[in-house]
C-alpha cells in the first residue's frame, strides 16, 4: 500500500480540504476460507480487506465493520487473529455472516452432513423425470398431492409460480423440512439453512447474475424455452460439500483466541450493540442507489421464514440504507441536512426526479446519523476506515468522498484517501444513467484529537 505524502488540496465542490488521494496496492492470493457460501453482491473483496486489517490493526484488536454484509471482514479479522463485530440490518446477511464465523466441532459436523444427504435420499426424482420436466410442470392437483406434507414450509411469497416451477417449490419445502426436523445441534441447523438459502437464487426463475434486484429476465426465459434442469437436491448437495470444506478451512486458519459477534441491526443502534469501545472501524457502507439488498432478498427472506407475510417485509424495508425509493413522509427524509454540499446534490436531483432527491435525502442523513452515534464508541485514535463508490447521477460524478468527510466533519478528519480500479465482475457493476461503479475509494478518518 502507498501513501502519497503532502498538503490537502482545496474541495471546490464543499468546505473540507480533501487528502489527494494514493494508489491502493495489496497482496496475497485470493483464500477461499469460507468466504464463498453464499453468493452476496457487491461484497468486500478479501484481499482488500486482509491487506486493511493488516495495516491498521494488531493482533488482539476488537474491529468493527457496522455495514458487514456477508461478514468478508469479520473472516478475515478471525484469520489475522482479530476479533470483531459485524451489525447488518439485511437478516440474510447476518445469517451469512454467522455462519462464516463459526467454529464448528468438525467431526459432528461432518456426521450432521451425511445424516443430512441420507434423510434427502428418499425425496429425489428420478434424473428422467427431471428431463421431463424441462419443458412440462406438475399439474396443480400433482403439486398439491405431492406437497401436503411439507406445505408448511412453502412460504407465502406472492406470485410463488411466477418464480418457482411447482415441482421446484415441491424439491425446495422438501429440503426445508428435513432441516427443520432432523434432530442436530442448532448450529449446524443454522449453517444448513444458510446452505440452503444459496440455492434459491438458482432454483428460482429469476437471473441469478444481476447484483441488483429480482427479475425473471428474458435471458432467463429463452433458457427455459430451450429446455432449463433445475435439480433443487443436486444444488443443495454440491453446496453442503462447498460449505463443510469451508468450514474446515476457516477453522484450520482462525486465530484460536478471538471472537466474533453479529447482531441483526441498524448501523446507527450501535449503543444497542457495543458494550465497549472497539480499536477500529473497517467497512464499506452501502453506495447510494447501488444494490437494493432488500429486494435482492426477497425469496431468501421468505423460505427462511426471516419474513412470513407482507407486512413483516415492510417492517423491515424502513431501516436499509442506500434503496433507492423512500417515501417523503420518512423521518430521515423529512431531517435538515447538515452540509452545504449536501443540500447542493439534493437540490439539483430534485429538479430531475423527487424520488431519487428522497433517496438521497435519506443516504445522507442515515450516513450522518451514523457518524454521530459511531463517535462515542471509538477508543483514543481509532482508525475509521471506509470503502466507498462514486457513483454518477445523470452523467455528473457524485463525490462521495467530499460528502463523507463533511458528514463526519464534527467528529472525523478525513486523513488519507486511497483508491483502486474494481475489476472483479462480481463487486463492479452498473446502473441507470451511467451510474457505473468502477473504482472504489478508502478513506482514512480519525477522531479528533
Amino acid at each position: 500500500m502507498s501513501s502519497r505524502q503532502g498538503g490537502k488540496c482545496d474541495n471546490r465542490s464543499g468546505s473540507v480540504r480533501i487528502p489527494p488521494h494514493s494508489r491502493f496496492q495489496f497482496e496475497g492470493e485470493l483464500d477461499r476460507v469460507s468466504h464463498y457460501l453464499f453468493r452476496y453482491p457487491a461484497k468486500f473483496h478479501p484481499p482488500i480487506a486482509r491487506t486493511l486489517l493488516a495495516k491498521y490493526t494488531r493482533a488482539g484488536d476488537v474491529v468493527l465493520d457496522p455495514f458487514c454484509g456477508s461478514g468478508t471482514l469479520l473472516v478475515e479479522a478471525s484469520v489475522l487473529g482479530r476479533s470483531s463485530i459485524g451489525i447488518d440490518v439485511d437478516p440474510v446477511a447476518a445469517g451469512v455472516a454467522r455462519a462464516k464465523i463459526h467454529r464448528f466441532q468438525l467431526p459432528r459436523l461432518r456426521e450432521s452432513v451425511a445424516r443430512l444427504l441420507r434423510a434427502l435420499d428418499r425425496y429425489k426424482r428420478d434424473q428422467k423425470e427431471y428431463e421431463r420436466r424441462k419443458f412440462v410442470d406438475l399439474s396443480l392437483s400433482r403439486y398439491e398431492s405431492q406437497v401436503a406434507k411439507v406445505r408448511k414450509q412453502v412460504p407465502a411469497i406472492t406470485n410463488l409460480f411466477h418464480w418457482f416451477r411447482r415441482y421446484v417449490v415441491v424439491d425446495l419445502a422438501r429440503i426445508r423440512h428435513t432441516i427443520e426436523h432432523l434432530a442436530m445441534p442448532e448450529s449446524h441447523r443454522d449453517l444448513f439453512r444458510i446452505v440452503f438459502a444459496s440455492i434459491i437464487r438458482n432454483s428460482s426463475n429469476a437471473d441469478p447474475v444481476p447484483v441488483s434486484g429480482l427479475e425473471v429476465t428474458a435471458h432467463m426465459k429463452k433458457r427455459d424455452a430451450d429446455g432449463r434442469i433445475v435439480d433443487p437436491f443436486l444444488l443443495f448437495e454440491r453446496a453442503l460439500k462447498r460449505a463443510l470444506i469451508g468450514c474446515e478451512t476457516f477453522n484450520d486458519k482462525a486465530g484460536a483466541d478471538v471472537s466474533s459477534k453479529i447482531f441483526c441491526a441498524d448501523a446507527t443502534e450501535l449503543d444497542r450493540c457495543l458494550s465497549k469501545k472497539v480499536q477500529a472501524v473497517i467497512t464499506s457502507p452501502p453506495y447510494h442507489g447501488a444494490v437494493d439488498y432488500y429486494r435482492r432478498h426477497m425469496l431468501e427472506m421468505f423460505w427462511l421464514g426471516y419474513t412470513k407475510t407482507k407486512d413483516d417485509r415492510l417492517a423491515l424495508l424502513e431501516n436499509y440504507v442506500g434503496r433507492p425509493a423512500v417515501p417523503a413522509r420518512h423521518p430521515l427524509v423529512q431531517a435538515e441536512l447538515k452540509t452545504e454540499l449536501a443540500k447542493q446534490w439534493e437540490k439539483k436531483i430534485r429538479k430531475v426526479s423527487a424520488a431519487r432527491a428522497n433517496a438521497f435525502h435519506h443516504y445522507i442523513a442515515a450516513m450522518s446519523k451514523f457518524f454521530d452515534v459511531l463517535s462515542r464508541h471509538l477508543s483514543p485514535k481509532a482508525p475509521v476506515i471506509l470503502i466507498v463508490g462514486h457513483s454518477t447521477w445523470n452523467k455528473a460524478r457524485i463525490p462521495t468522498t467530499q460528502l463523507f468527510a463533511e458528514l463526519a466533519g464534527d467528529n472525523f478528519e478525513l486523513r488519507k484517501v486511497f483508491s483502486y480500479p474494481v475489476k472483479n465482475r462480481y463487486m463492479s457493476y452498473s446502473r441507470h444513467n451511467n451510474a457505473n461503479i468502477n473504482r472504489e475509494y478508502i478513506l482514512e478518518f480519525r477522531p479528533h484529537n
